[in-house]
């Protein structure tokens, strides 16, 4: 006859949690970290190791009408954007103001140089090259028609080009109009073992970094041109699949490769996307060039398109000081070009409206959701069932935050049950949430996990959770 083994009073357990270890997907929820999140949204670092709920974004000018194809600064002056066949800037934060020119609707990329001046210099493979002033904008006729531009302080560089999409053209020394005198200009190929064409092209500490999908190399010294070759590979295997996610965040350089997210600094580069590989997984491949990144002097934001949408959709963002992920947003309204001004980062979608990012506490008059995911617990008894019975939240909740619990009484957060609780009304200062878990509303079960959920602004310090061990039948 089967007989329960009863357990001690001290088998009522209280264990605690905050997210201070940040988001991980890279290994099973029963092995990562009790203080990692397995899933969520609406996240960002403002005051980590604090979980806050991301800052919002506020429109910037009137909308461009047709699918944002560039957004660019001109220096520290203005942005520039590319919207269908027209091409704007905006340098009073409210009105945008056609720059002359019809143009073909498809991507661009940009660089700035110096041409008799501050310039712009901006590409597309139809039209080929231009140069914008802040006044007008002029056309470099000897410019091959690229599809990617970068530039040091000494040459513009273009690849891209159809026809010798493994190449890279280089203008004269400091003369960006001139484009075919020997020995001055030229071009250089980008040679590689499994071939494919160059993918990305972008000036970084005093070199240009040159992409394929699964390679990368350098460009040291362009100052001479008498040395036919100054392409020095640097890996076979890093390499760079979304353009427009190549941006410099402080004093390195990130990217998307095919399998991780890189960070490259001096002549190398490393992985630091282990920790959203389920993300990575999920990227609809077919829409990869419509990847993008955003970022500020600290983050770095990734936006990808996964699933089955062609148009990135979710936001991952990454902080080189703490080294960690969050989940920024797994709604981004069609975003689909990122740019930096001053310091301040901008992002345009595909109906032409760009929009201020990191700014105010709603999406353009939208309350921001919000969800964390925590792990599975066991309590450090995986073969007993438990009962969890109450729950207490640390955190700031303003007033007109709206904010939801549920447990899940399995590892796979297959079925969750809504925790009623007693609301505490908004407050300025960090506040404790008491719920209870009713038993008759959770079932009994091995592991359980939980998520917190909402709308508006809020931050989590700390979770506790009280739970009985139930006895073990031998």
């Amino acid at each position: 006859m089967a007989m329960w083994q009863s357990l001690p009073k001290s088998n009522d357990l209280r264990k605690a949690n905050n997210f201070t270890d940040a988001l991980d997907t890279e290994k099973s929820p029963f092995f990562v970290s009790d203080n990692s999140l397995v899933y969520g949204y609406g996240w960002d670092f403002n005051d980590f190791p604090a979980l806050k709920v991301r800052d919002g974004r506020s429109i910037y000018g009137t909308s461009g009408g047709a699918i944002t194809r560039l957004l660019a600064n001109f220096g520290n002056v203005h942005l520039v954007r590319a919207v269908g066949t027209t091409l704007q800037y905006n340098n009073t934060g409210t009105t945008w103001t056609n720059i002359s020119g019809t143009y073909a609707n498809i991507d661009w990329d940009f660089a700035n140089f110096d041409i008799l001046g501050p310039a712009l210099v901006i590409v597309n493979p139809t039209d080929g090259g231009f140069y914008w002033n802040g006044s007008a904008i002029t056309a470099i006729s000897q410019m091959p028609k690229g599809k990617y531009v970068a530039a040091d302080n000494l040459r513009v560089f273009t690849a891209g080009v159809t026809g010798t999409e493994d190449v890279l053209y280089y203008c004269a020394f400091q003369d960006a109009l001139d484009w075919t005198t020997a020995e001055n200009s030229g071009a250089v190929q980008y040679y590689t073992a499994n071939g494919g064409p160059i993918t990305g092209v972008r000036a970084y500490n005093g070199s240009i970094w040159v992409f394929k999908k699964d390679a990368f190399a350098i460009i040291y010294h362009t100052g001479d041109a008498r040395i036919s070759y100054r392409l020095v590979p640097i890996s076979d295997y890093i390499g760079c699949v979304a353009y427009k996610t190549l941006i410099e965040v402080g004093p390195y350089l990130m990217w998307l490769g095919r399998d991780n997210v890189y960070i490259g600094a001096g002549d190398g580069a490393k992985a630091v996307g282990d920790q959203i590989k389920t993300y990575i997984d999920n990227i609809n491949t077919a829409a990869i060039d419509n990847a993008f990144a955003f970022g500020t002097d600290e983050r770095y934001y990734l936006c990808i398109p996964t699933g089955s949408n062609t148009q990135p959709d979710t936001c991952l963002v990454y902080d080189y000081i703490f080294q960690r992920w969050l989940p920024y947003s797994l709604n981004l309204g069609n975003l689909r070009w990122g740019a930096k001004l001053n310091g301040i980062p901008y992002a345009g979608n595909d109906t032409g409206q760009t929009f201020k990012m990191n700014d105010g506490t709603t999406d353009a008059g939208t309350a921001v959701s919000w969800l964390v995911q925590s792990r599975p617990y066991d309590d450090g008894v995986k073969e007993a069932e438990k009962e969890l019975h109450h729950m207490y939240i640390q955190g700031l909740f303003p007033s007109g935050t709206t904010v939801s619990v549920d447990v899940a009484p399995d590892d796979m957060g297959s079925t969750w049950f809504p925790i009623n609780y007693d609301p505490t009304s908004g407050q300025a200062y960090t506040q404790n949430k008491r719920l209870i878990v009713p038993l008759d509303l959770v079932p009994l079960c091995n592991f359980y996990a939980y998520r917190i959920s909402g709308t508006g602004p809020a931050t989590i310090q700390e979770v506790q959770r009280y739970s009985r061990i139930q006895p073990v039948q031998e």
